[in-house]
């Protein structure tokens, strides 16, 4: 039997997903990662940087995006944005980050990592219910380092501080989400997540737990 192409070209026009349907199915990834950045760190991943390369490295086709908020904390170049309204501001950020992809990509699986003051966003965001239906069934590991969020006790505390960062969860506090996929990193000598007076202990989360850090997130995944 012939087919006349009148009748064959139709039908294939009509099998062929449309340009912005084929584009939405390539950028969908099987593993995307979040990296909140620390306060005053350049626009980017800050020193999440490093654990982003090391999984995007061992994941086959992962991607990765940097949440896009002030990471203000008084420092000239923000002018007037002071860090209560920064973290503020970073929360609703990463809500709608996260949940606008978890939309675009149902499939995907997330992992959301935060370094100070980007800990305490994306704390904030996962614990507080920020995030859509959707996106809590996408996320599968959550990070914190250095989070002033921080309070001793917690199930998902690792490190050696037994105190609480300046932005402490009340004493009796419980996240509002699946507790079982987050580590919050904070040891004693942390100035802003503990109550110490070494700062420079608060840049060493990524560097010195950041094997520790990707072998979970690898668990979860």
């Amino acid at each position: 039997m012939r087919f006349s192409p009148a009748i064959i070209l139709p039908a294939l026009a009509l099998a062929a997903p449309a340009p912005e349907q084929l584009e939405k199915r390539v950028s969908c990834a099987p593993i995307h990662i979040f990296g909140a950045r620390e306060t005053t760190a350049p626009a980017g991943y800050g020193t999440t940087q490093s654990i982003v390369n090391t999984l995007i490295g061992q994941h086959s086709g992962a991607t990765s995006e940097a949440i896009k908020y002030p990471a203000c904390g008084g420092q000239a170049s923000c002018g007037s944005v002071s860090y209560q309204s920064s973290q503020q501001q970073g929360t609703s950020d990463i809500e709608s980050q996260v949940n606008s992809y978890a939309a675009s990509c149902p499939s995907s699986k997330i992992v959301l990592l935060g370094y100070s003051q980007g800990g305490q966003i994306t704390d904030q965001a996962y614990c507080g219910g920020g995030f859509s239906a959707a996106a809590y069934k996408a996320i599968k590991a959550v990070i914190f380092m250095g989070t002033p969020t921080y309070v001793h006790g917690l199930s998902y505390d690792v490190g050696t501080c037994q105190a609480q960062g300046f932005a402490a969860r009340p004493v009796g506090y419980k996240c509002g989400h699946d507790s079982s996929i987050i580590k919050s990193y904070c040891d004693a000598a942390d100035p802003y997540c503990c109550n110490g007076n070494d700062a420079n202990t608060h840049q060493q989360y990524a560097s010195k737990y950041g094997s520790q850090i990707v072998s979970f997130v690898n668990s979860k995944l």
